[in-house]
């Protein structure tokens, strides 16, 4: 059973509605730098929410762990951008056919 871990995350609230994380911290928290992430904006496989008022990209707080999947993929399993898209949205899929099993089950 894998072991969890918890980060530390700084997070920015706008409006008093949602959180969101800047891109340098998504960066800091994903040991990259921030122009990849730029790069997976710029390909489509994540997508930033807002800018504040520097012009640095928002994310939600959910992206780096999305981030985290994608290098994954990518480093440890060697799956070319193309196919991480594939892969993610086949899990993301998975995921949404596991929970309705599981309200079925009840």
């Amino acid at each position: 059973m894998a072991k969890e871990r918890y980060f530390l995350v700084r997070m920015k609230r706008t409006q008093g509605v949602s959180t969101y994380v800047r891109l340098s911290e998504v960066a800091d928290h994903c040991g990259i730098h921030p122009e990849l992430i730029e790069r997976f904006v710029e390909i489509g496989l994540v997508d930033f929410v807002d800018r504040d008022s520097d012009g640095e990209a928002l994310f939600q707080a959910g992206v780096i762990q999305l981030i985290r999947r994608i290098l994954r993929l990518r480093n440890e399993l060697g799956v070319n951008y193309a196919g991480i898209g594939v892969v993610l949205e086949l899990m993301e899929r998975i995921e949404a056919l596991e929970a309705r099993i599981r309200e079925l089950e009840r």
